[in-house]
């Protein structure tokens, strides 16, 4: 997973569907060497898919190591998926109540014009000055 590649496929986004997040994970890189473990050099992959695990569980290392040590690509890859749709759940939960709010999302956007305006008139009044102009 990287945040950086152009790709869509390259990252979990927070408004990703449990569908289209399990696609993802499905198709994240895996070797064939039997178990998962942290901090295999030669299992890059493998470190940051159970770091992602560990985060979005708020789990130890250590249980995470326990807990998907003798697990199999499709039965972690299941596990990953079902704890990604939990973690971002709320986060998805939350953002289509702010979308569907028409009214709280004009106020917020006037407030931020009302805000931005008072910084950008202060800058200018700041280099009409600078240079010798008179406001109009």
């Amino acid at each position: 997973m990287s945040k950086s590649a152009p790709s869509d496929q390259s990252r979990i986004n927070l408004l990703d569907s449990k569908d289209v997040i399990s696609n993802k994970i499905k198709r994240c890189k895996t070797d064939s060497f039997p178990g998962l473990e942290f901090d295999n050099p030669e299992r890059p992959e493998c470190s940051n898919l159970l770091s992602i695990y560990q985060l979005v569980t708020g789990k130890t290392k250590q249980e995470v190591s326990e807990e998907c040590r003798n697990m199999n690509w499709g039965t972690f890859k299941d596990l990953l998926t079902d704890a990604l749709a939990d973690h971002l759940r709320p986060i998805q939960v939350r953002y289509a109540e702010i979308v569907s709010d028409e009214a709280y999302l004009n106020g917020v956007l006037a407030e931020g014009a009302e805000k931005a305006t008072a910084i950008a008139d202060a800058t200018l009044s700041n280099a009409y000055q600078a240079m010798g102009f008179l406001r109009r």
